[in-house]
């Protein structure tokens, strides 16, 4: 028998290594970012997050601190500066008109005045006294209020300055302190006092107000980042409730169908047949003002949504098998619920989540504007933009439309982001 040559009929080998599977998430993750606008919505709500959780630490005022608020400051345009109480020197000046005399003063830190030297001297021939004033460093080029010289003796006048109309002080220049004569028509024979005011105009620049203040002298920018820190936690936490109470609803009412399906059913559709500002409205009305009482409104205005969108998910997967053969093993119902139905039902919930949470603090800012949502003591964006309102006929725009402009950002970048959501985890929009 001749031999059969294996190795020519033998065939090739085939490589056996399956190609490896693509994760879900990273699936998600790489279809996410194909979307520039997605990306763009994304990478403003994650600094928005930042801003609201760290606002404390890197906000420039607490805005609701009365102890950091100057009323003096309120309404102040963009751009503008706060300022330390401008610096005053009160000078007391004793002179013994019948002798030649001298004093040096040495003055305190907080103004920029080192040292003062006080002469004067007999006018003789005359019922006067020749003073000069000179300081270390000079007066020159400092931005002071008209200095002010009070306590003559009576019937005595300066031969500088300009005395007040019915007062008894007299108002003068740095220039003039150098070389002045006071004189009397009563006779200058006993020793007298002079009081001296100096005041500087402004004050030491300590913060400047990037965006302006409001009618209550707080700093815009730092009202903002409290402000977005409140909307957000207001709108995530009663959205978060919300999905919880409804998720578990609806699918309670797709797995166990008959009559409880009916009374859950109908009780959503009776919530959604009221708008939803009008519900929240009268719940307020009735609850007060304050934050937990705004976010048990928005719950209740809200788990109707998540109850409807659960249930029509989890009909179409509780006809799957997974679902059946976790019947079959007897498992318990709450089991099959939550274990092997509720993870198959989440991603549509999520992209409802995602536009919920802007309904929210859209709606939450609306009762703010109103005045039935959040309590003054409360930042908010919607009670700023209330705030600023009365003052935007007057040209003081800044105080409602820098909050408004940051309640617009915040809740596109949401939309944006939920909108890809929305387009990734719908199998029918995969190519």
């Amino acid at each position: 028998m001749s031999s059969v040559d294996t190795n020519s009929a033998a065939e090739p080998i085939a490589d056996t290594k399956a190609a490896k599977p693509v994760r879900p998430a990273v699936r998600i993750a790489k279809d996410f970012v194909e979307s520039p606008l997605a990306v763009l919505g994304l990478g403003i709500l994650l600094i928005v997050f930042v801003i609201a959780i760290f606002a404390p630490l890197i906000a420039p005022q607490n805005p609701y601190d009365l102890s950091e608020i100057r009323l003096e400051d309120s309404r102040q345009p963009p751009g503008s500066q706060r300022t330390t109480v401008p610096w005053e020197i009160d000078l007391a000046l004793a002179i013994d008109p019948t002798i030649e005399g001298r004093t040096e003063f040495a003055l305190g830190a907080e103004a920029p005045i080192e040292s003062a030297t006080l002469v004067w001297t007999p006018v003789s021939g005359e019922d006067a006294v020749a003073v000069s004033l000179t300081f270390v460093p000079s007066l020159d080029g400092l931005p002071l209020e008209p200095l002010r010289l009070d306590d003559l003796p009576r019937g005595a006048e300066l031969d500088v300055g300009e005395k007040h109309n019915f007062r008894s002080f007299w108002t003068m220049q740095p220039a003039d302190l150098e070389q002045f004569k006071v004189s009397s028509s009563r006779g200058l024979d006993k020793p007298f006092e002079l009081e001296l005011a100096i005041k500087a105009t402004e004050g030491e620049a300590i913060m400047t107000y990037w965006l302006g203040t409001d009618g209550q002298g707080r700093d815009m920018l730092s009202a903002i980042m409290y402000g977005l820190r409140t909307s957000l936690a207001v709108g995530v936490i009663s959205c978060f409730f919300a999905m919880v109470i409804g998720l578990s609803l609806g699918m309670v009412a797709a797995f166990f169908g008959g009559r409880i399906e009916t009374v859950i059913m109908r009780i959503v559709d009776l919530q959604l047949s009221f708008p939803t500002i009008l519900v929240a409205l009268m719940l307020l009305a009735i609850l007060g003002s304050g934050v937990e009482k705004v976010m048990l409104a928005l719950i209740i205005v809200q788990w109707a949504y998540f109850a409807r969108t659960a249930r029509s998910v989890a009909l179409v997967e509780r006809s799957k098998e997974y679902v059946e053969a976790a019947q079959c093993l007897a498992l318990s119902k709450a089991r099959v619920i939550f274990r092997h139905l509720l993870p198959n039902c989440l991603p549509p919930i999520i992209v409802v989540a995602t536009v919920q949470v802007a309904n929210a603090i859209a709606l939450e800012a609306t009762l703010s504007f109103l005045g039935i949502g959040l309590p003054v003591t409360e930042p908010s964006l919607g009670l700023l933009i209330s705030n600023g309102f009365e003052f935007m006929l007057s040209g003081r725009y800044w105080i409602s439309m820098y909050p408004g402009l940051a309640l617009l950002v915040m809740i596109i970048a949401i939309n944006l982001v939920g909108d890809r959501l929305r387009d990734v985890l719908n199998p029918r929009l995969q190519r």
